[in-house]
Formats: structure tokens, C-alpha cells, sequence
């Protein structure tokens, strides 16, 4: 009788003790036999084998036992009593937790993302298991370094919150989640980014263009250039669209310089660098104590950095929507207020918007708020991209190298007419900048007197229009290069011939490039000096 009092006082207590070890709790015989298990959620459950051995030696021995699993980390322990064995294990707990850990390690890299950091999973030791950053989003395995930061949380077991020693001014959050693991974010990578912008910021407080430097002797500038002078007697909004690399923030620039205002500052900011989470503060700055990780004193934002100038906002199209409306109403209000402030500071600025996007596309789209674009839109200046008006090329071209020279401390080169009809014919798809990138290259890996046809890229040289490279005269002594040349020559033409003028097929037989196959030919063309059959003449008179 005292036995089965003992059973159901037993079987009473089994949904408490499974609830407190996390697992399940269970009665067994002597043999092993499992008379009646629960788990944490209060319902009937099953064993596993190597528990009901632990219940076996420990009835054979008399003793409680205790045992955990080196693979799964699970404990449990076995308690004889008269004629059963009590026993439980915390598995249920372990399993959350691995479970837990899994989610967690999986989701670093949208932590990161959403943070604006680093985000980073660490153990018991505090060393890094797992990382992930907002630059990258991808998870990658931790080097194992111990973070003392984290050793100290999992020590206390209490989360913490401080500045991160990555970056200056960013802000690191630790948790631990268990007595085995925690996990870590910091937002120093959007913290970087804001700071990389504001020093940017700084750089481009004054404007240095003026109408000076603005080139063209064609119509394509004639009517923006026109519009621009008239712009910069008022203080009126203006935008100026037009691709990337037209130039649209050297007319930002001399607008400001010819206008009332070019005593005072000149603010420029490319909308789409800044990082969604810092857009706020870096706008309409804030205070003291606004939030983890803000400077003492505060600090101004664009708009009053810019106050009584100008302020240029770059690719207006990729602000956020929520910066959109707030840049409405300080148009409409004339005045900011900083995060964390309780009252607004008047500003005067005259805002200058550049876009290489429709912006009535990204409105029927919803990307961009109408009223904002309405309220902007009172001088809207268009620049045509470089394709449209060639002939500002060779102006372009020599006004382009003179900087270039002088910044590299060099001859002003002189540009061959074939060179230079490459340039002109060029479609140009990234304008202006492109073409100043080409000359600059041209200047730092083939300086000289003057720039042939063969120091311009590939993808710059037509056919029609390649310099004729003359045999020597007929007598004159010949050179080894020049024997060179000539070995190369018939070579070309014999392989050109005998691939029936493909070109593909050619390059791949004499083992280069079609662009250096293309150059090769390029140089012999018109060349009657060699014996040339009907495939390699059509081929070069293409």
C-alpha cells in the first residue's frame, strides 16, 4: 500500500519536475522499464533508451547518478527510490536552445543589415563563433578571438549596451542568451559610412566652378547655360537633370558663385550614400543626449550648415520617402528641427537638386512624392548627354589635358588628328567623366608629345578612322623592328587568308585577343607592300 502511495505522490510530481528541468520527467522499475514519463508541456512522452540504462545501473548501485551528453550537451540525472527509479533529463531545454542558436545565426546577417554593423554570435568564452556585416550580409564563421566585452556579459549574465570600439561615435549591444552562447550588433558600419559622407560634406562646402569652366562652342549647353545665368539671380529651387558625368554639379556650383549667395556656404550631399537609419540626424542634426552614441554638444545638420547659402542635393530620386516629406516641410516652413529638440531653428537655403532619373516616372511609380517634386520644380534645367553634341568634343579634349598635365606636372600633349576623330565619333555612354577618365589614363601610361590612335582604349578605335603607319622608304636600311614588323605582317594576312577573313577564328589560330588581332590589322591596312588575297582584302578594307 505505501508503494503505490508512493507511485501516485510520484506521478504528481512528475509535471512539476519536467517543467523545472526543461525535459522530460519520469517513474522507471529497476529493469529500465518506463512506467510513466511527461515533458515540460504537461503531456505524456516518451524515453530515450540510454536514459532507462542510467535507471538501471543506478538501481543496481544504490546511488543517484548524473550524466551529461557530450554530443547534445543534455543532462540528466536518475534517483532510486524503494522499488522505481525517478529520473529526468533537461533535453527539451537543450533543444530550444539549439534551436534558438540556429535561428540566431541564420538571421546575423539581417541583424547586421538592420543594425547598420556587425553582428555577432559568441560562446560561453566570449569567443566569436559566427559573424556578419551590412556590407557584405554573408555569414562567415568567427576567427575564435575572445571579445572581453562579451566575456563579461556572459560572466554577469546581463546584457550590455556601449560605445563599440570599432568605430568612434558607434554604439555595440550585448546579450547573452544562454549559459552557452550569446549574440552582439553594433551599428559602426552606418556610423562610418555617415562620418566618410559628412567629411565628403566638408570637401564640397565651397563651390569652385564657375561659368568659366563651363566648355562648349555648339548648341548643346548654349540654352542650360542660358537658363542657368537666370537661374542664379533668384533664390528659386532649381533642377538639373541630365545623365551621369554631363556635369549637372558644375552647373550646381557656378549657379551659386553667380548668385547673391556665393559669400556664404555651399553644402553638397549625394542622397543616395546616406544610410536610411542616420538620414534624420545627418539632415536636421541633434542634440546632446538624443540617442546612444551622440556627440557631446550635438550636432547641426545640412540644413543649417548651409543656412543663407546653398544646399545641392545629389540624385534627389533615391531619397528615401520619409526624408522626401520631411525635406517638404522644411521648404514649406522655412525651419529644422534637430532630433531630440524641443523647439525648431529657422533656416534660409536655396536648395539645388540634380537627377539623372524621369522623376514623373519615379512618381507614377510611388518612389517619389509629387508634392515634393512640384514645390522643387520652379526652374528645371535639362543637360544633354556629350553624344548629342559632338562638336564640343575637341574643345573638351584640350581643355581636359591642359589640367591633366598640369596636375601631373608635364608637357601639354599634343592629340593626333586620328586620335582625336576616335574621341569625336565615340558615343560617350558616361559623358564627360568618362572622357576625362580616358585622358587621364591616356596621361598616366602613355606620356609623350602627342597621343596616336594606339595609346587610346580598345574600345575607343573605329576602323575608318586608325592612323596609316607608312612602310620605310624603298632603299632606306631597315631596322630589326621594322624586319619584325614585316614577319608579323605576312603572318597575319597568310592566317586571315587561310581562316577565309574570320576574324574569331583568326585570333583563336595565332593564340591572341580579337581587340589585339583588330589593332594588328589595324596597322596594315591600306598596305599594298605584301601579296593580299581576296578574303584578307575584303577583310581590310572593312
Amino acid at each position: 500500500m505505501r508503494t503505490s502511495i508512493s507511485l501516485d505522490f510520484l506521478y504528481a510530481a512528475l509535471p512539476l519536475i519536467a517543467k523545472v528541468t526543461g525535459g522530460v520527467a519520469f517513474v522507471a522499475s529497476r529493469e529500465g522499464k518506463c512506467h510513466r514519463a511527461i515533458g515540460p508541456d504537461g503531456e505524456q512522452s516518451s524515453v530515450e533508451i540510454s536514459l532507462l540504462e542510467l535507471c538501471k545501473e543506478a538501481a543496481a548501485q544504490g546511488l543517484p547518478l548524473w550524466s551529461i551528453d557530450k554530443e547534445t550537451d543534455c543532462e540528466c540525472f536518475a534517483i532510486p527510490l524503494g522499488g522505481v527509479v525517478l529520473a529526468a533529463s533537461n533535453s527539451e531545454r537543450v533543444d530550444r536552445q539549439v534551436r534558438l542558436f540556429h535561428t540566431l545565426k541564420e538571421t546575423l546577417p539581417l541583424i547586421a543589415q538592420v543594425a547598420g554593423g556587425e553582428a555577432v554570435l559568441f560562446d560561453a568564452a566570449g569567443r566569436r563563433l559566427f559573424t556578419a556585416d551590412s556590407k557584405s550580409l554573408t555569414l562567415r564563421e568567427g576567427p575564435g578571438t575572445i571579445i572581453e566585452a562579451c566575456v563579461e556579459v556572459m560572466r554577469t549574465g546581463h546584457p550590455q549596451i556601449g560605445p563599440s570600439p570599432t568605430v568612434a561615435g558607434s554604439t555595440a549591444v550585448r546579450i547573452p542568451i544562454s549559459p552557452s552562447f550569446g549574440f552582439g550588433f553594433n551599428n559602426a558600419y552606418s556610423i562610418g559610412q555617415r562620418e566618410k559622407l559628412l567629411n565628403e560634406v566638408q570637401k564640397r562646402r565651397t563651390a569652385k566652378y564657375t561659368w568659366d569652366d563651363i566648355i562648349c562652342s555648339g548648341p548643346r549647353l548654349a540654352g542650360p547655360l542660358k537658363l542657368a545665368k537666370s537661374a542664379a539671380l533668384s533664390s528659386s529651387p532649381v533642377i538639373i537633370f541630365g545623365e551621369s558625368g554631363t556635369g549637372k554639379e558644375l552647373f550646381a556650383q557656378a549657379i551659386h558663385n553667380a548668385s547673391a549667395r556665393s559669400n556664404k556656404p555651399f553644402v553638397a550631399i549625394n542622397c543616395s550614400a546616406l544610410p536610411e537609419s542616420l538620414v534624420e540626424s545627418t539632415f536636421f542634426g541633434y542634440v546632446e543626449g538624443a540617442f546612444t552614441g551622440a556627440r557631446r554638444g550635438g550636432q547641426a545638420g545640412l540644413f543649417e550648415q548651409a543656412n543663407h547659402g546653398t544646399l545641392l542635393l545629389d540624385e534627389i530620386s533615391e531619397a528615401p520617402l520619409d526624408l522626401q516629406a520631411k525635406l517638404l516641410r522644411v521648404l514649406q516652413e522655412h525651419e529644422v528641427r534637430r532630433v531630440g529638440a524641443d523647439r525648431a531653428t529657422p533656416v534660409d537655403v536655396r536648395i539645388i537638386a540634380t537627377c539623372n532619373r524621369d522623376l514623373v516616372r519615379c512618381m507614377d511609380e510611388g518612389t517619389f512624392r509629387s508634392d515634393l517634386f512640384y514645390r522643387l520644380n520652379v526652374i528645371d534645367i535639362y543637360i544633354s548627354p556629350l553624344r548629342q553634341g559632338k562638336e564640343d568634343i575637341p574643345l573638351l579634349v584640350r581643355a581636359i589635358l591642359e589640367k591633366l598635365a598640369h596636375t601631373e606636372g608635364v608637357p601639354v600633349p599634343d592629340i593626333d588628328q586620328g586620335a582625336m576623330s576616335c574621341l569625336v565619333q565615340y558615343h560617350w555612354p558616361g559623358n564627360v567623366r568618362e572622357l576625362h577618365n580616358v585622358l587621364e589614363r591616356i596621361i598616366s601610361l602613355s606620356p609623350g608629345e602627342k597621343i596616336l590612335v594606339g595609346h587610346l582604349p580598345p574600345k575607343l578605335v573605329a576602323a575608318d578612322h586608325i592612323e596609316v603607319v607608312p612602310l620605310p622608304p624603298a632603299g632606306q636600311r631597315a631596322t630589326l623592328t621594322d624586319k619584325l614588323a614585316d614577319v608579323e605582317r605576312l603572318l597575319l594576312l597568310e592566317t586571315l587568308e587561310r581562316c577565309n577573313g574570320n576574324r574569331q577564328k583568326t585570333a583563336r589560330e595565332l593564340g591572341i585577343s580579337l581587340s589585339t588581332l583588330w589593332r594588328r590589322l589595324c596597322k596594315v591596312r591600306d598596305e599594298r607592300g605584301h601579296p593580299v588575297s581576296s578574303a584578307a582584302e575584303q577583310e581590310l578594307q572593312k
